[in-house]
């Protein structure tokens, strides 16, 4: 697939431009911003000597925040891609890796015999790598998909990045500029949050190709290797197309408010599957009603298509629009001391962003027989 710069090739360019065009209104606040803190100061040199320092840095980061931005994207993703060798979109091969590597272990051990009544395994473990191969086409258009967004984000982030580097320079909104350098740090680093999931997709491929039963007992020992892969692509179809789509933007927020990135991965999954279970229960039972043979099929795949859109909605639903919650997070979108009302989140007039009808479509999804 094509990268950003192809299908795009003069949104950096204008990106920064208009970064230069505020350059200077950064120069600006930052000589006001120098001259206050110095009046401040009351001719303490300490106190002087600390605003010159803080002003210097600002300065470079001014100047250099898009250089250091992409150095640091290019070493985050390099590192996970290159020296972790985590790819979403590559799981049937690693599937394939954890399988030659437990079977070499116990080919050795193994009679003719053995060998051949384990066909059904086989059958298992071929039908497990078509699931992952699937699975890997629909998180390879994610990650493409995320490492777009990822662009876009960072060059517009890079051509605002001006006027909330100037307020730095101001102690009593310091804060807003501080966040906003943070949101563009866990933008940066995005791909960590596939590392982080990718710990939990190899312990459960692990779990998978663990071969204890088929040694243990010939009689009964397919069937429960046969359970146990079902049990593992169930999590794993799951898993993966959730921590897809919302680690990235769960390693944001722990950059942003130091929240724990593992717990939100699995509250978030699980509350994602059994939202996508129960849509694509409830789908079924509604479509496949009074069918049979070819209807049942058709039945199971809307029920499938609901349970999908459901996973991914909840994956996306951190309290904005589909494409704003990649980049923004919820509890900095809140007005402080309490001026949103406790219940359901208040919306612009004519909904410009599309964020009401998303949270009315996701509402309805969870309780289907909400009237509104």
């Amino acid at each position: 697939m094509a990268d950003f710069n192809t299908m795009f090739p003069q949104f950096l360019q204008q990106a920064l431009q208009l970064k230069s065009l505020l350059t200077p209104v950064a120069y600006l606040l930052i000589t006001g911003g120098l001259i206050a803190a110095t009046i401040a100061a009351h001719q303490n040199p300490a106190a002087n000597l600390r605003v010159l320092g803080k002003m210097i840095v600002l300065v470079s980061i001014l100047v250099y925040l898009p250089t250091w931005g992409n150095q640091i994207v290019t070493v985050v993703d390099d590192t996970v891609t290159n020296t972790l060798n985590v790819n979403p979109a590559q799981i049937q091969d690693q599937y394939k890796a954890a399988l030659e590597m437990k079977k070499s272990g116990d080919a050795n051990n193994q009679s003719w015999w053995d060998k051949v009544v384990e066909w059904r395994a086989s059958m298992v473990e071929a039908l497990m790598t078509v699931a992952f191969t699937l699975l890997g086409w629909i998180a390879s258009a994610i990650v493409w998909w995320a490492y777009i967004l990822q662009n876009a984000i960072l060059f517009i982030g890079y051509a605002l990045s001006p006027i909330f580097i100037g307020i730095l320079a101001f102690p009593s909104v310091q804060e807003v500029g501080r966040r906003y350098l943070l949101n563009l740090l866990g933008v940066m680093l995005w791909p960590l949050g596939w590392g982080v999931a990718a710990l939990v997709t190899q312990g459960v491929l692990n779990f998978m190709t663990d071969r204890s039963f088929l040694d243990a007992s010939v009689v009964a020992g397919n069937d429960l290797y046969s359970l146990q892969n079902l049990m593992g692509l169930a999590f794993l179809g799951i898993w993966l197309i959730f921590s897809t789509i919302a680690a990235p933007v769960i390693i944001q927020k722990s950059i942003i408010s130091g929240s724990s990135a593992g717990a939100d991965l699995f509250s978030g999954a699980f509350a994602a599957g059994r939202a996508a279970a129960a849509a694509g229960a409830s789908t079924f039972a509604a479509a496949g009603m009074g069918k049979s043979g070819v209807g049942l099929v058709q039945a199971g795949v809307v029920a499938a298509a609901a349970a999908g859109e459901t996973l991914a909605g909840s994956a996306l639903n951190n309290g904005g629009s589909l494409v704003g919650s990649l980049a923004q997070i919820k509890a900095f979108q809140q007005p402080a001391g309490g001026a949103q009302s406790k219940g359901r989140p208040q919306f612009p007039q004519n909904d410009p962003a599309g964020d009401k009808t998303v949270e009315e479509l996701l509402r309805k999804t969870r309780n289907p027989y909400s009237s509104g």
